[in-house]
Formats: C-alpha cells, structure tokens, sequence
C-alpha cells in the first residue's frame, strides 16, 4: 500500500530537514511510500537546501514562486500523490520509526478511515531571534534542562540545535515539553476510547498537520475549499463524517512539533469571516 506524505512548508528550512530526516529512519521499506513538499513561496533558501538533502525514498518537491492560500497547498499534494493513503503533516514534525508502517496498518484493516494525531511533544530544535519573549525563556529553560543539546552560539540569526544522531537515537521523544492541545486529545482519548465511540462531533478533532485517509476518500468528499485554514479544516472534515468515514487517534504514535516563531495568520481568501460550514 502506498503512502504519500503531503508537507506544505513555508521558510521552515531547518525544521522541514529535520522533519524529513526522520522519515529517512522509518521502518517501512523505502519504496512504499513518497514524500512530497510544497514549497509555498520560500525565501530563506529552502531550495537549495533540499537539492542537498539525500532522501532514501522519493521526494518530490512542488514550488511556487508566488504564495498562495492554504487550502491550494493541500489540493496541490493530494492531485499530485500517488499513494493509495496520504498523510498530511505539518513542515515542523518530527516522527518516530514507525510513523508510516502505523498509518497503513490502520488503513489496511479499515475501510474509510480518518486517522487523527493524538500525541506530541514540543522542542526548540532551532534557535530563532524572532521568538516571543515567553519562547525565548522556555528556550533557555529547556536547554539548561538538557546540556546535550546545542546552544545558540548567537541571538541575532536561526541557529540549528540539533544533530542527526540525537534524532536517530529517539531521545527527543523522552525531553519534549508538554503540548496543550495533544493533552486535551488524550483526555478525550481516555473518555470516549481511541475510536471516539459515542463522541458527537469527532470532525471538529481534525486537523491538517498530522492526519490521514485514503486519496480517493478525500478526493471523493471533495478536496479542501477556499476557507480559512481552521475553517477549512472542519469543512473538510465534516465532509469525511457525512460521508460515512470512520474518525480515529492513532494513539499508537507520539510526534515531536518544533517551535517555532509565532506569527499573526493572515487572510488567506475573500470568505466572509460568519460563514459558517454547512
């Protein structure tokens, strides 16, 4: 069964290495799955690092030279897939070995199934002079926690703080700091099982940077609309449980997220902001 990883990315250079690093490491044989990145119009020389990136499976890299909404990123992976199962994820995700084998397993045994993310960690991976004054302290805090990993030798440039072999080696699963959204999901996951039975709205769990569903299941309910991302989503997603499909955390799996700068979304389409998904 062939997968394909969708990763819209938008100047994350340093987190996107790391993130496809660790899909260099996974369990599953290197040609059942492929890994496409979209490259939203990046500007911190994202391009030529990835030409030097060596991928032991296939990466396909998609650019655009003017940045377009978020929506498009996505309906550009899933047209451009060729896998019977894609997973989307977010540009910043670090995954553990089995991270592949887990999605196909779970869709192997299932017909249209909507596999959710459920646990994650967070790290500063890369040091940046742009953070907001709380990550700049939980920055520093952290790494005084751990003095294995990289200090920022300046505050005035993204500095990279980890190596391959930290990552390799799966330590970061043991260090992150808690996730608040990923420990409210876990308390739904312990109140309604790990197929959400009895939930009534599982759709609004959905969420872009770590889920998966069959191509044809997500072509069927019709691709992602010209929404505001959140908005997107649980359109989307509402879609997928009308439809029939079957909403589930994959509580086998715990991803790391790399902090990164917090900056104001901007409007991505001309959607009045009330719309409300149907």
């Amino acid at each position: 069964m062939l997968t394909s990883v969708v990763i819209p990315v938008r100047n994350a250079a340093d987190q996107l290495l790391y993130t496809l690093f660790s899909l260099n490491l996974q369990f599953t044989d290197f040609d059942e799955y492929e890994v496409i990145v979209i490259d939203n119009a990046s500007c911190d020389g994202l391009a030529d690092r990835i030409e030097r990136f060596h991928a032991h499976y296939p990466l396909q890299i998609i650019r655009f030279r003017k940045r377009m909404p978020y929506y498009y990123l996505l309906n550009t992976g899933l047209a451009k897939a060729s896998g019977e199962v894609v997973i989307l994820l977010s540009c910043n995700m670090i995954v553990p070995r089995e991270f592949i084998g887990v999605h196909q397993q779970a869709h192997e045994h299932a017909g249209e199934l909507v596999l959710l993310g459920l646990g994650t960690r967070r790290i500063y991976s890369v040091y940046e002079p742009d953070f907001s004054p709380i990550q700049q302290q939980e920055c520093r805090e952290w790494l005084e926690q751990y003095p294995h990993i990289k200090r920022p030798h300046t505050h005035n440039a993204t500095v990279p703080l980890l190596e391959e072999s930290q990552i390799a080696g799966g330590q970061l699963f043991h260090i992150g700091l808690p996730c608040p959204d990923a420990e409210r999901r876990q308390a739904i996951r312990q109140k309604y099982g790990p197929r959400l039975a009895h939930h009534r709205s599982p759709w609004t769990l959905f969420q872009t940077q770590h889920v998966s569903s069959l191509r044809s299941t997500f072509l069927q309910a019709g691709g992602c609309k010209e929404l505001t991302r959140i908005e997107m989503e649980r359109d989307l997603a509402k879609r997928l449980w009308k439809k029939g499909c079957q909403f589930q955390f994959a509580d086998k799996l715990t991803l790391i997220r790399q902090e990164r700068v917090i900056r104001k979304a901007r409007e991505q389409s001309q959607t009045r902001k009330n719309r409300r998904v149907p």
